[in-house]
């Protein structure tokens, strides 16, 4: 009984899981009929399904599910169906399609407006539906009209230029004119918009933008503002639409608007505004004084206006400023009163008096000036002989009144060498005038103009006379660096120089000196300017530098030997005032050699009695060599009157005691027999410099 229980549900479970439920449905495909109202479907059980209205079969996509061993439904990859398109319906001439979809398929809708100022004629919607069977939109698309505006109203004494027209479209519009007048009568004013469009409030039915205007005969009296002017173009009659602008006097300020237009009513709007004052007139001048610190020329209530007097005046004594103030009624708290010169006191001077053409008197006010002159025998003091006052704006004199004090004289001016050629006076006293001049021979240093001061003193200080040379001498066909000059101090110079083609033959510069000490004169006679000419110098087997033609007096060359020639005489020659070289001109010999002196152990193979030799001769020669051999070689003498190689032999002596000290040193040797063989080497290598140098 257990193992029957156990069985059973085993088998119910079994069951169980291989049953499914009632398959899925889909908005685009449908159950087919045989397989409706089944609740449950066993594993492995197959249904299908087909394409509701307004869709087909999917490429590719199986049409039917499978039940599978876990209860579930599977087969189908994707949508088993897909809408069919109605395709683009096209737009509405003025106007447009707005689809809520990319595409066009069953179900889209698409929704239609149209461009401003027009409207819309037929369905604002269509749908993609089926329609008899097959899928297409359930409506026509519609058309837009222009929005239409009924004809403009008529104006009495006016018409519009839309006269004639039926029909008025959105964005139409008339101009409004009113009618002529007839000769006598007043013209028609138009008021209101001259212009009205057709246009729309509601995207349905048109409508004018405003009401027409009207033709009126309105007039505004003519603008008149006290204390102020019209800037607009002045009419004689003022009607409708007219404008104005008007601006105040100076010093009165606009309350209200600058401008004004004329109104349907025959009233200026906004009203015409007024001119009020706003400034004080121009504070009053004052004589003898400025107005300070002024910021304009408008002067408004509580300004208040600084006056100064000029230099040298003050209003009352001690007061040079005063203020005035622009009061509530546009009138100055004041005129001030005119600025009076300062007084001087008149100058105490005594042991002299007042002279010229200046006031005399006691009163004395600024400006004035008076010349005080010292009685005879005296001066002022740090004046001279007269000194000019001025009364000055401190109420003072400038300078201050100077003392008459007895007159100061200068000494008698002694300048050696001089004379007087100007004096202003008689005598020496202070501010009589001084003009010296030198004796022939003789130059002036410092002024020639002097004067004598208060202190008694000269100024500029006396000069002195300094002996000088007169003007050098002169040459023919020459001239000298002084010309123009007359006078020349100790030590200066002048500089000769010819006419192009002539030579200068003397000292090219002499100087202003003394061989006495006390007398100056000349340092030398002038240089002569003549013709010099020297032959032109030739050596034979030698060259001249520097390759010239021409050979003026003191020109300088030199002279050097072909190779294997030598020079005898000066190497530099100079042309003379007599046109003549010196030195003597030189000459180019042949080089030769000495015969080599005879040395020790040096053999020379037989040469006769010759005493020197040419270039390129050869002499043998042998010198004693290691044991009984000899060695023998050649020399020749070179261009520079040398041997070469030079004729002499080597002792042999010294080089035997250096190979027995090496072979001492490569022998194993104690450190002080090593020291030994050093020393001994050290003094064979000073042997052989020794012979090298003999």
């Amino acid at each position: 009984a257990a193992n029957l229980r156990f069985f059973l549900a085993a088998a119910l479970v079994v069951s169980v899981q291989s049953v499914c439920n009632a398959p899925p449905r889909f908005t685009t495909a449908e159950l087919r009929q045989q397989y409706q109202g089944t609740s449950w479907f066993s594993q492995g059980a197959k249904v299908e399904y087909d394409c509701r209205p307004g869709y087909v079969r999917s490429g590719g996509v199986a049409n039917y599910l499978t039940c599978g061993r876990t209860g579930r439904w599977y087969g189908a990859s994707g949508e088993m169906c897909r809408p069919v398109e109605c395709g683009y319906p096209g737009e509405p001439e003025n106007g447009r399609a707005i689809a809520l979809t990319e595409k066009f398929d069953f179900g889209s809708v698409v929704n239609f407006t149209c461009n401003l100022g027009y409207r819309l004629v037929g369905p604002t919607q269509i749908r993609c539906g089926i329609e008899s069977g097959t899928v297409a939109w359930d409506k026509h698309v519609p058309f837009c009209e222009a929005i239409p505006c009924p004809p403009p109203p008529e104006i009495a004494n006016g018409q519009h230029n839309g006269a004639g027209r039926d029909r008025f479209g959105y964005g139409m519009s008339v101009t409004y004119q009113c009618q002529r007048a007839k000769r006598g009568e007043r013209p028609f004013s138009l008021v209101g918009e001259a212009s009205i469009f057709c246009t729309t409030t509601d995207n349905v039915n048109g409508v004018w933008s405003s009401p027409a205007p009207e033709c009126k005969v309105v007039s505004c009296s003519k603008p008149s503002v006290e204390n102020g002017r019209l800037l607009s173009r002045y009419r004689s009659a003022y009607s409708y639409g007219d404008n104005v602008l008007i601006d105040c006097d100076f010093r009165y300020s606009l309350n209200g608007s600058d401008s004004s237009t004329c109104q349907e009513n025959g009233q200026w709007d906004p009203p015409l505004p007024l001119c009020q004052r706003s400034s004080c007139d121009d504070p009053p001048d004052v004589a003898n004084a400025v107005k300070a610190r002024l910021a304009g020329n408008l002067f408004p209530v509580e300004t208040i206006v600084t006056y100064e007097c000029r230099e040298g005046h003050e209003f009352s004594p001690g007061e040079t400023t005063r203020n005035i103030k622009c009061q509530e009624d546009f009138s100055w708290s004041e005129a001030p009163p005119r600025c009076e010169r300062i007084r001087c006191p008149a100058p105490d001077l005594r042991n002299g008096q007042l002279v010229g053409p200046w006031p005399r008197g006691d009163d004395y006010a600024f400006g004035d000036s008076v010349e005080l002159v010292c009685s005879e025998g005296y001066a002022l003091r740090g004046h001279g002989g007269h000194a000019v006052l001025r009364c000055t704006g401190a109420g003072t004199w400038d300078p201050e009144v100077p003392e008459c004090v007895p007159e100061p004289r200068c000494p008698k001016p002694e300048v050696a060498h001089s004379q007087e050629i100007y004096r202003s006076r008689d005598d020496y006293r202070a501010g009589t005038q001084l003009r010296l001049r030198c004796d022939p021979g003789y130059a002036l240093r410092g002024h020639d103009f002097t004067e004598c001061r208060a202190d008694a003193s000269w100024a500029p200080p006396l000069p002195f006379c300094d002996r000088v040379c007169g003007p050098p001498p002169q040459t023919a066909n020459g001239q000298h660096s002084g010309v123009g000059q007359e006078q020349f101090p100790y030590g200066a110079n002048v500089t000769y120089s010819c006419l192009e083609g002539l030579s200068l033959v003397g000292e090219e510069s002499i100087y202003c000196s003394s061989s006495d000490g006390v007398n100056l004169e000349w340092s030398g006679p002038a240089p002569e300017c003549r013709v010099v000419r020297c032959p032109k110098p030739v050596v034979e087997r030698g060259r001249m530098t520097p390759e010239t033609f021409v050979f003026p007096y003191g020109v300088a060359v030199r002279f050097s030997c072909d190779e294997g020639f030598v020079l005898r005489g000066s190497a530099e020659i100079q042309c003379l005032a007599d046109s003549s070289w010196h030195p003597a001109l030189p000459s180019c010999q042949p080089v030769r050699c000495p015969l080599p002196p005879e040395q020790e152990g040096l053999v020379r193979s037989h040469v006769g009695v010759k005493a020197s030799f040419e270039v390129n001769d050869t002499l043998s020669f042998s010198c004693p060599g290691d044991g009984s051999a000899s060695r023998s070689f050649q020399s020749t003498c070179s261009a520079n009157g040398t041997w070469v190689p030079a004729p002499t032999c080597k002792k042999v002596d010294t080089c035997k005691k250096i190979l027995r000290i090496r072979e001492d040193f490569q022998c194993g040797l104690s450190l002080e027999e090593l020291k030994t063989l050093l020393e001994i080497q050290k003094l064979s290598l000073e042997i052989q410099k020794l012979e090298k140098d003999l």
